[in-house]
Order: C-alpha cells, then structure tokens, then sequence
C-alpha cells in the first residue's frame, strides 16, 4: 500500500461483496492502482464469516442477491463485534427512495454508489476511508505501546521512591538530606508524568475507567487545595465554595482534574488563582480562573489536544488538560476555556450530578 501512504503505517484490507463473478473481477481492476488487498465473498453468510474473522478498512456490498440480500448483510455486520462501526458502501443498479436513506444512514453507512460503478469515485471514496482506518490502526498501535511502557516504568520509579524514604529516616548531613528530598521531589513528579501517560494510553483506547459514589465535591477539593498550597505558588489558592455540590461521583478521578487545572493555573497565571464551586441544578460547576497572558485565540482550540504545552511550562507532558476533558467526558460532562487579555483565562469543569439513563 505504499502507493497511497506512508509504508509505516499497518496494513488494511476491505471486503467485496457480489455473487456475480465478474463484478468482483471489475473490482479488483479499480482498486488495483492502491495496491490495497481485495478479499472478495460471493454471498452474504461468506461475508459474515469473514468479517467474524477478522477487519476490515471498507466492505463493500452488493444489494442484490440470493439468499441474503445487502440490506440484510448489513443488519447483521452492525452486530458483530469486528464490523460493528466498519464503513460500508452499498453497491446498487438502483437509486435508492429518498424516504429510505435515513433509515440507512442510522446504520452507521458511509454511502452507496449506483452501477454501473463509476470507477474514479468509488475509488476515491476507498482510498480516503483506507486511509482514516489505517492512521486510526496506528495511534492505536501507539497508545498500546504507551500504555505498556508506562506500566514498566512504575516499578522501578517505586523502587526508587522506597529507598530515598528509607534514606530520608537516617541520620544524614544538610547535604545530604537536601539532595534526598530532591530525589524524592523528582521521583515524584515522574510517577505523575508515568500516570498521565498511562491515563493518556487508556482515554485513547476507550473511555477513561471511573468508579461512581456519593461525594461531596467540596470535600475533594479541599483536599486538593491542601496539596497544591505545598507547590511554589500555592498560597494564591482563593476558594470560594456555593450550594449543594454532592453528586456520584469518582472522587479520586475529580480530584485529578481539579488538581490539573488549579496546577495548570498556578504554572500559568499571574496574581490570585481563584477555584470556585457551585451548585447549578442538575449538575456542579468546578471554574478555575487565573489572570496573565491570554491563551492565543489560535491556540485556543487546541488547548485539550494531548502534548499541548504552554510556552512558560518546564516541566509535564502536556497531558494535563487532555486527561481533564478525558475525565469529565467519563462523567458525562464538560470542560471548556474562555481567555481573554482583560478577564484572563477561566476553566469550567461542567459535572452532572448523576448518570443519565
């Protein structure tokens, strides 16, 4: 597949569907400039054993055939696991009632051509759907990977933890103990880059895993407040706490993205970082504001994106707000940005109270 990506990127095959042979065989000619691998099913139940089987970039389905027909193929693709969000297009010697192409389109289809098949198009169409799946094949390649090498990491990290607090008990010398709590400053602030890389990993593959309770959201960011007053900075921590803020929720999971945007407010504003919480009916809005340099309009949009760095941040991954959006997603929330050179810059952490059924 060289011939329309990057060879680095994993391979793709698409699956075509038509009980007349020499349809397949006029496939195969359009798709053979992309170097693509063509598996081709002369009937539906050989299309659904294939596609139990293994994935695919595209399938492509003929309406009209014995036995089963696409429509009915396509039922029963949006139920099996590997084909389940596959695009398909439909290949049909009939245009299709206006009145049905919704219905259609509720099934996740991408398109549908009408015969006889004009070969550009429909190869055009396959190439720009070969490439998404295959890009999307890699990051999630990548995440993997990440996932795994910050898992590895964690032990060593622990190890290292465990003996300077083993140091730190003994009788040592102002040098000494200086450069232990170093170590053990520096230890800690990579367990916290290792984490968000494996949060990072884990929102890439699936939603971000929380476990809901009762809280009271004010009890967690008061805990949170507590430690960040120990960061350089911390003391311009203003709270200012209204209504009722209890909810289910994960508490550990909301304390992570309290910390990251109070944290990410202490790096990046100037004066007061004020943490507002406050109850607005159904759900509870986290604000954190901090006044300074404006985010950059340009950037602005970008600001969740992962390995986003502020251009005054020395230290982190650039994870922090991604892993903010990751989470408040896994609730069934929100998170968004206003900056501007007057105001400043405030974050609002938007959180349902409850589950929506």
């Amino acid at each position: 597949m060289s011939s329309i990506e990057d060879s680095s990127l994993p391979p793709a095959s698409i699956l075509a569907v038509d009980d007349h042979p020499a349809n397949l065989l006029a496939l195969e000619a359009i798709f053979e400039p992309l170097d693509i691998e063509l598996v081709k099913a002369s009937s539906g139940p050989q299309a659904l054993k294939l596609a139990e089987e293994r994935p695919f970039a595209v399938i492509l389905l003929d309406v009209v055939m014995p036995e089963m027909d696409g429509f009915e193929v396509l039922e029963k693709l949006r139920t099996m696991r590997l084909a389940r969000e596959t695009p398909i297009i439909l290949l049909t010697a009939y245009e299709f009632d206006p009145r049905n192409i919704e219905s259609l389109q509720r099934t996740a289809l991408v398109d549908y051509i009408v015969k006889p098949i004009a070969s550009g198009l429909l190869r055009a169409k396959v190439r720009a759907l070969v490439s998404l799946y295959r890009r999307g094949e890699a990051l999630a390649a990548r995440d993997r990977d990440i996932a795994m090498l910050a898992h590895d990491l964690q032990t060593p990290l622990a190890s290292i933890a465990a003996g300077t607090l083993l140091l730190s008990r003994g009788d040592l010398d102002e040098r000494t103990r200086t450069v232990t709590e170093r170590i053990a400053r520096t230890v800690k602030r990579m367990s916290e880059m290792v984490t968000d890389l494996t949060d990072y990993a884990r929102a890439g593959l699936g939603p971000i895993p929380v476990v809901r309770r009762p809280i009271d959201l004010a009890r967690v960011a008061a805990d949170v407040i507590a430690e960040c007053q120990t960061l350089e900075g911390g003391d311009r921590i203003q709270v200012d706490v209204t209504g009722d803020l209890s909810g289910e929720w994960d508490p550990n999971r909301l304390a992570q993205a309290i910390s990251n945007l109070v944290r990410n407010a202490i790096t990046h504003g100037q004066g007061d970082v004020r943490l507002r919480l406050q109850d607005a009916g159904d759900v509870v809005e986290v604000h954190v504001h901090n006044r300074g340099e404006p985010i950059p309009a340009d950037r602005l949009p970008f600001i969740f994106q992962p390995f986003e760095r502020g251009s005054n941040e020395g230290r982190g991954l650039g994870l922090g707000l991604y892993i903010v959006r990751a989470i408040a997603s896994a609730h069934g929330g929100r998170v968004e940005a206003i900056s501007s050179g007057s105001e400043g810059t405030t974050f609002r952490l938007c959180l349902p109270r409850r589950l929506q059924a």
